[in-house]
């Protein structure tokens, strides 16, 4: 069986990946953004221990289905009472390294499926 790799060809996918700087849309983002498959916006925490419900809240108004959490370089992950915030609204959220949150954010983007990537830069 030969399988063929279609590569989602939205202005919104990540395209490169450099440490933690990501390019989406053949443009470097340099500081912490989430991205959907219909806009790209800058986020205010730089790194984990910075991500408040508010900042959780901003993204859950785009109505995303799952969110995709970049970490930074490092995998970490979101204390219960933050991971809630989502959950409680039905919205999953999985962190994971920058790296890993670019591929699996493409390949949902690829399926049309709602979902929003937050990239921490810090």
């Amino acid at each position: 069986m030969q399988l063929v790799w279609d590569r989602d060809e939205s202005p919104l996918a990540v395209d490169g990946i450099e440490g933690a700087r990501i390019r989406v849309g053949g443009q470097w983002q340099e500081r912490s953004f989430w991205v959907d498959g219909r806009q790209i916006g800058p986020w205010r925490p730089e790194a984990l221990s910075e991500v408040g419900e508010e900042d959780l809240i901003a993204l859950l108004e785009q109505k995303p289905g799952v969110i995709v959490l970049g970490t930074g370089e490092r995998h970490a992950l979101l204390p219960p009472r933050l991971m809630a915030v989502a959950l409680t609204r039905g919205v999953g959220i999985e962190c994971m390294r920058n790296d890993a949150a670019a591929r699996t954010y493409n390949v949902l983007l690829g399926e049309r499926r709602p979902v929003l990537a937050a990239f921490l830069a810090g």
